[in-house]
């Protein structure tokens, strides 16, 4: 299985390449840095593409599909033609459907290398979408949807009806690293891997046809598990594309176990690392997203009226959160991240429980995307503020408030003094405290807290939300006056129109 060392590990290698222009450029090439969509099935939004890897969460009918199906018109074959045009996927309206697109839909994309960006625009009067004849950017494309790897023994086709008339025509053995690749997403040490090439005695028909071998004991795709005969031909299907290809992955997630999902993340960063690919895939797992650095998340939220793209999201569950929001009519209290809204929602445990039973604390990212969706929101007429941390203050007249104090909330409640006021409350924080500061050397500020504060809850053996509880209670028996002052302003502003 792929540890929190390899994750780590490819994290790191990325950057490095990542961070140098030269050194990025050279391993991936004239990669997307960004795709902006216009009056496209509803959706006008941009998106920019920071890292290699790149997931897209969001609930059902944010846009998703619509963005990977898009992105695969953006390049042309080496040798000519194009991999996929937008019509292949966007099509003209039938009787009673809302047009999908009209005149003023356009699909613009940029690239890394500084290359000359690429715009398409419908074109009504002649009923097609304008692709430049010339200069077209090339690169091979790769789209992999939903029913790309569908079980073998769902299909019923030749290989499952006629297995007993089928004769092996050749064999290919799984390489080394392939090999243990699949075996560390899906746990499972696979001794060896071999592609049989099969068909019948006569005729031109054939097929390929996976078997693997574990533990002395070796069988072929239609006795492999949905999730495992998934995982050996995507991985197989991907180790055989050319370099630099752009890989468009729909839910790759699917039939495969959490641990399995976190280690597809890692295959996918070590194989982009390794062959200069680029990724993009659409998401609903929290563990494949969350295991992928914040630079490669993104979220799609489908407002009333339109569509937010949000970059660096820190947890998927803001997509339903938002999503409900919108259903619900719920009060939206957006804040920056996950140690903002547990102390957010501790003040108002204390303050007003009606609040906190009325309200949706989401964290969206950092502060300007706090302000945006504030913005945003507030104008479809969803009761909404945002309350930020407190490095560049409050601005009420946006109705965007400033949690308590001026440290971001992590490095708050893991002062000094609040940790020693806590130690009534919590037997042994401050000698917990003091070994688990070891995991922070070299850090400082909120990073050094950020660090901190999940080690000392295990040093402590609690939860990770009790511990800021029963620091927050320290915090609040002094500062109990601002909490108030900050809930009394919170009321405020979602009352305002």
């Amino acid at each position: 299985m792929a540890t929190d060392a390899d994750i780590e590990k490819e994290c790191e290698e990325i950057s490095k390449i990542w961070d140098n222009p030269a050194a990025r450029n050279g391993l991936f090439g004239n990669i997307l840095k960004s795709i902006k969509v216009q009056a496209v099935r509803g959706m006008t939004a941009g998106l920019e593409f920071s890292w290699p890897v790149t997931a897209i969460a969001g609930a059902n009918g944010g846009g998703k599909t619509t963005i990977l199906q898009l992105c695969s018109a953006a390049y042309v074959k080496n040798e000519g033609g194009r991999h996929h045009k937008i019509g292949d996927w966007v099509r003209a309206a039938i009787k009673d459907e809302t047009p999908a697109f009209d005149a003023g839909s356009s699909v613009t994309f940029s690239f890394w290398n500084d290359a000359p960006g690429l715009s398409i625009p419908y074109v009504k009067e002649r009923t097609r979408w304008g692709y430049p004849r010339r200069n077209n950017p090339t690169r091979h494309v790769q789209f992999f949807g939903i029913s790309t790897f569908a079980p073998r023994i769902e299909r019923k086709d030749r290989l499952h009806v006629f297995r007993s008339q089928i004769e092996i025509k050749a064999s290919a053995k799984f390489d080394a690293p392939l090999l243990n690749s699949i075996s560390k997403v899906l746990g499972v040490p696979y001794s060896d891997g071999t592609m049989h090439t099969v068909g019948f005695e006569v005729g031109p028909w054939t097929d390929d046809l996976p078997l693997v071998n574990r533990g002395g004991y070796g069988y072929a795709e239609p006795h492999m598990g949905a999730g495992e005969q998934k995982v050996i031909r995507m991985m197989r299907a991907i180790e055989a594309l050319p370099m630099r290809s752009l890989i468009l992955l729909e839910e790759p997630e699917i039939t495969l176990h959490p641990d399995a999902q976190r280690g597809l993340a890692w295959y996918l960063m070590n194989v982009a690392r390794r062959r200069g690919h680029q990724i993009v895939l659409s998401t609903h797992s929290a563990e494949l997203f969350e295991t992928l650095p914040e630079e490669a998340r993104v979220l799609v939220v489908r407002r009333k009226a339109g569509v937010d793209v949000i970059p660096r999201v820190p947890f998927i569950t803001a997509a339903r959160e938002l999503s409900s929001v919108v259903r619900t009519n719920k009060d939206l209290i957006l804040v920056e991240d996950v140690m903002a809204q547990g102390f957010l929602a501790d003040i108002l445990e204390r303050c007003d429980r009606a609040m906190l039973r009325n309200t949706c604390i989401v964290p969206v990212g950092n502060t300007h995307e706090v302000y945006q969706l504030v913005q945003t929101f507030r104008g479809e007429g969803v009761r909404a503020v945002g309350v930020r941390d407190p490095d560049i203050g409050p601005a009420p007249e946006k109705h965007v408030f400033s949690l308590p104090g001026s440290l971001a909330p992590e490095e708050l409640m893991l002062t000094d003094e609040n940790v020693a006021a806590a130690d009534g409350l919590l037997n042994g924080v401050c000698e917990a405290f003091d070994r688990a500061k070891v995991a922070g050397v070299g850090l400082a500020g909120s990073k050094f807290a950020k660090k901190v504060f999940p080690v000392l809850a295990e040093e402590l053996g609690v939860e990770v939300w009790k511990l800021r509880d029963r620091l927050t209670s320290a915090w609040f028996a002094k500062n109990g006056d601002d909490a108030k002052q900050l809930v009394a302003e919170i009321k405020e502003g979602l009352a305002k129109e």
